[in-house]
């Protein structure tokens, strides 16, 4: 469930989000996110996903390099849910389920990236 924010809030917030994204892209921060709703966006998964930090550098810079910037591009990345199994697309903005067709069209996670992950 998205929540709303009104137009002008989400108005007052775009430029916070554009000046931490480019910091976060200069820096080629690693990712690790907080998100308002807190479980898996699948239906009847019960997986929390709250605060997230994806540790990708455990993956070494070839699997590093193009998901830290893919997510400060705003683009994010896909991976399966530990839990039900079925794919989300994480961004900064939030997570989202998507089908597989999609899933393929995005950067992915590996497929064991939950077990190097922080999550809470």
């Amino acid at each position: 469930m998205a929540i709303a924010i009104p137009n002008q809030e989400a108005a007052q917030l775009e430029p916070m989000h554009t000046l931490y994204r480019e910091g976060g892209a200069d820096r080629m921060t690693a990712p690790h996110v907080v998100y308002r709703e807190g479980g898996c966006p699948h239906a009847n998964c019960d997986q929390s996903l709250q605060a997230i930090d994806f540790r990708l550098e455990a993956f070494g810079r070839a699997i590093h390099d193009p998901l830290v910037r893919a997510w400060w591009d705003d683009v994010g990345f896909a991976g399966r849910c530990p839990s039900c199994g079925d794919w989300i697309h994480f961004t900064i903005r939030g997570k989202r389920a998507v089908h597989e067709s999609e899933a393929r069209s995005l950067p992915q996670l590996p497929s064991n990236w939950a077990d190097e992950a922080v999550i809470l």
